[in-house]
């Protein structure tokens, strides 16, 4: 059946907005509000404290980059200082103080208790440059025998004149000059301040020589000979008492 209202407009009863359209209106409101709240939110105030924090974090790397930095340009100063000390203490382990050792040698040459008829003086000293470090290496049993010996590290040599009154007296005053030099291990079993610093000394043998041969003046006492001496220089690791020397790390 159909109804026709024949009312005019304005006589009509209104009707309102249907419930389900209504309700989608809001919600579609709600939910465009809802976006514009959290990208407002997200993008000045989220955003603006993420910026903050990666700004301060990229001030810290900078801090710690540098600081690392310093740190690396500091402990390049200490290894090369480490390394400049070392060398120092290397070269002066390695060195021998020639000026203290040639002092303790020339007294040693003009103190001897010898007798008034015999002169003894020096031609030429041989003073090694360089010294050789020995490290010395565990034993094993190939090497075992080998380990117990050790090698000088540098060779001092002196050449020198001694004048007597007779050939006779040549071993004895050699043998003072010996002990002079080395210490009386039988008597005292200790060596001298000189020697402390060597492992070996040679036992040479005095050559007569004969003023005719050599074309020079007479000399008084009229009998000379000639000796030379080659002592072994002691390695620097092992120390002035034969005891290997431990680096502090």
């Amino acid at each position: 059946m159909i109804q026709i209202n024949l009312l005019p407009p304005e006589y009509r009863p209104r009707t309102g907005t249907p419930v389900a359209r209504f309700a989608a209106i809001v919600v579609g409101i709600v939910m465009v509000l809802s976006a514009g709240g959290a990208y407002a939110y997200t993008h000045f105030i989220e955003l603006t404290k993420v910026r903050e924090l990666r700004r301060s974090r990229e001030e810290e790397v900078r801090s710690s980059e540098m600081q690392r930095d310093r740190s690396l340009r500091l402990q390049r100063e200490i290894d090369t200082y480490e390394q400049r000390r070392f060398a120092i203490q290397t070269i002066n382990r390695s060195r021998t103080l020639w000026s203290r050792k040639l002092d303790q040698f020339f007294d040693v040459v003009t103190s001897r208790d010898v007798d008034d008829t015999s002169a003894l003086w020096l031609e030429q000293c041989e003073v090694p440059v360089k010294v050789v470090s020995v490290r010395r290496r565990r034993p094993t049993r190939r090497n075992k025998k080998k380990s117990k010996t050790i090698e000088p590290a540098a060779h001092f040599k002196f050449e020198g004149y001694l004048a007597m009154a007779n050939d006779a007296e040549a071993l004895a005053l050699g043998s003072v000059f010996h002990k002079a030099l080395t210490g009386d291990p039988e008597r005292t079993g200790q060596s001298t301040e000189f020697f402390r610093d060597f492992l070996s000394i040679n036992n040479p043998n005095i050559e007569m020589l004969r003023q005719r041969s050599r074309n020079r003046a007479e000399l008084v006492p009229p009998h000379v000979g000639v000796f030379t001496y080659e002592m072994g220089l002691r390695p620097p690791e092992l120390g002035g008492k034969g005891k290997s020397k431990k680096r502090k790390p």
